[in-house]
């Protein structure tokens, strides 16, 4: 008997030892994945050598309690950057999301050494090259999200039909290439399923079909059903091209021997103009033409009549190739409108776009700098950042990054008709989210009160990551005349009588989580806020839902995102505590941000079913850290 206990005893103590050397590879992996990455939010600061992840709280992490071995890992909206390879070390992991930041190698990552993993969320990151290695072998995968990232390879379509369980793939916007010939037998169990926005070709298969137009649009060569394109016709137009080009190549003949000549006489009156336009720009001018010249989209060349040698004031991560004014003279500008603050161009730089904002009402010189330099300090993945300055005697030049995918004003009502690609519910959630994080990260800044002032859907626009990034931060702050604004996005306790100005000395951060909420009902029904009093979207809104019929309310264009009603009810509950009349009853945005991520990952937020149900501070609605399993 003594020896059987000793035994037992014995391999109890072989099975620790075994236990804590596994624990140890997923301590060593986090710890490896923490030194690779940059972590500018120092999110990642509970993760110590000191500590063991699975005994001590580490901020992400989950474990399985009985084995010490993690199984969970999420690090969503935190900025890291660099590489993910030492996660591959994690082989008991169940859920793994990064989705959100700005991570950029899968290179040597073989997902088949997590073969336990049902759930994977690496959107929105700046992954690059071929799909991730090994997911075949992962026969547990229910959801795979790789979309929004730089994808360029083959979708691996027959490695994913050996996926008995997949019910989630979302590829796209990416650069995936290829056909998808191969796809007839993947499993038949998914329900999420879009590949839209890469360079797919070819004909769509017969079980796709039953997919919307939505999970397919932006791929110019795929024909098929739910496609108007017919890929009997696209045979035929191969067909008639080829025909074409065996014409054209008659005539390139031809054009070869005129071409010699032509490039001759374009020489000579290219280095006419070139020695023209240099001798003009010597002459003096600077900047941007008058305004009252141009209309927006309009193409010129630069012309600023200001001080043409006026140094430029540049702050961190300017690298556009400009110190001085006379630097944006060479550029050619287009004219993108003008608002209530200035006049807003577009400036093409060889190193990068850049967006200029003449300002010509502001307070005296000093305060201007001062100011300026704060709202320059400012680094926040959804603010549009300050680049750069030149405050001359006669006015303020405002230099920031330009960002192409347009505002949250066009995306929502933009060409509204016949061949419009709907904003679908899941990327305007999202569009929220950013948007009230960047907001909240403004109200939060410890150095200073800040407000935006002016938010609208016209000052949120989207980076070619198609995140949100809040516009024209702090810049009403620098005006010497009151605010003439959009009485809709106005509190009521800054509304004047006349509807015209107000005084900023009334303006505080709820002010701006009322604007917000005027937004997010812009989100929820697609309508444009355009007018006060009765022609106002809130009191529409109010209206409308006391007739319970809520797709009165709700955008039609959501009408194919049905099954998320109760997000969409919920988000409408967050708009309704913004836009509570007294300013003591708005939450403040970062509890605005923290419920609509709720709603991202619930589905809901707790709280009443009325429109305009105004909770104190004890009855917030209750915040979830955790995300989809």
């Amino acid at each position: 008997m003594v020896a059987i206990h000793y035994f037992i005893s014995s391999l109890y103590f072989v099975f620790c030892l075994f236990s804590l050397s596994l624990s140890n590879s997923d301590f060593n992996a986090l710890l490896s994945f923490k030194a690779s990455v940059s972590d500018p939010n120092n999110s990642l600061s509970s993760w110590l050598n000191s500590t063991q992840p699975c005994t001590h709280p580490w901020f992400g992490v989950t474990c399985n309690p009985s084995t010490h071995r993690v199984i969970k890992l999420v690090l969503e909206n935190l900025n890291l950057t660099g590489p993910v390879q030492p996660l591959s070390q994690l082989s008991q992991l169940r859920l793994l999301s990064l989705k959100n930041n700005s991570l950029y190698s899968l290179n040597n990552l073989n997902l088949s050494s997590c073969p336990h993993l049902k759930n994977i969320y690496l959107s929105h990151n700046r992954f690059r090259g071929i799909f991730p290695s090994g997911v075949s072998n992962i026969r547990r995968l229910h959801r795979l999200d790789l979309s929004y990232n730089f994808f360029t390879s083959e979708i691996p379509m027959t490695e994913l039909a050996r996926l008995p369980s997949l019910l989630t793939l979302r590829l796209e916007a990416n650069s995936f290439t290829g056909t998808l010939d191969t796809a007839d037998s993947i499993s038949l169990s998914l329900t999420d399923f879009n590949i839209s926005k890469n360079k797919l070709s070819g004909e769509i298969p017969s079980w796709m079909s039953r997919f919307p137009v939505s999970s397919f649009g932006g791929n110019e060569n795929l024909c098929g059903r739910p496609l108007a394109s017919d890929c009997s016709n696209r045979t035929a137009e191969s067909e008639a091209s080829r025909s074409s080009s065996r014409r054209l190549r008659d005539i390139i003949v031809l054009v070869i021997v005129l071409f010699d000549v032509v490039a001759i006489v374009a020489a000579v009156v290219t280095i006419t103009w070139c020695c023209y336009k240099r001798k003009r720009n010597r002459r003096g001018g600077g900047g941007f033409r008058n305004e009252t010249e141009m209309k927006p989209g309009t193409h010129h060349n630069a012309r600023y009549g200001g001080e043409q040698e006026a140094e430029m004031v540049l702050f961190e991560g300017c690298q556009k190739g400009f110190t001085k004014v006379g630097d944006l003279l060479k550029a050619s500008a287009e004219l993108l409108g003008k608002g209530c603050v200035g006049t807003t161009y577009k400036v093409v730089m060889e190193g990068g776009d850049v967006v200029v904002k003449r300002i010509r009402e502001r307070k005296k010189k000093k305060e201007v700098e001062e100011w300026l330099n704060v709202i320059g300090g400012l680094r926040h993945c959804n603010i549009v950042n300050l680049r750069a300055y030149c405050n001359t005697k006669d006015e303020l030049l405002l230099v920031y990054d330009f960002l192409p995918n347009g505002s949250l004003h066009a995306l929502l009502h933009g060409d509204r008709g016949p061949g419009r690609t709907p904003l679908e519910w899941t990327k305007r959630l999202k569009l929220a989210s950013d948007s009230a994080k960047g907001l909240a990260f403004l109200h939060g800044y410890d150095k200073v009160k800040l407000f935006h002032g002016h938010l609208s859907s016209s000052n949120i626009v989207v980076d070619q990551m198609g995140n949100a990034c809040i516009s024209d931060t702090g810049v009403h702050q620098l005006l010497h005349t009151p605010l003439l604004i959009n009485n809709a996005y106005k509190a009521p306790e800054v509304k004047s009588n006349n509807g015209s100005s107000f005084s900023q000395r009334k303006y505080t951060q709820k002010c701006d989580v009322y604007s917000f909420g005027v937004v997010l009902l812009e989100i929820l029904t697609g309508k444009m806020e355009t007018g006060d009093g009765e022609s106002s979207i809130v009191l529409w809104v109010q209206r409308t839902w006391a007739e319970e019929n809520p797709w009165e309310v709700f955008d039609f264009e959501l009408i194919r995102d049905k099954e998320m009603e109760e997000e969409m009810r919920a988000l409408l509950q967050v708009a309704g505590l913004c836009l509570s009349p007294l300013p003591k009853d708005r939450p403040k945005m970062s509890l605005v941000h923290r419920m609509i991520e709720d709603i991202r990952t619930k589905g809901s937020i707790d709280g009443g079913n009325s429109f305009m149900n105004n909770l104190s501070s004890d009855s917030s609605p209750s915040l979830s850290e955790t995300t989809l399993n």
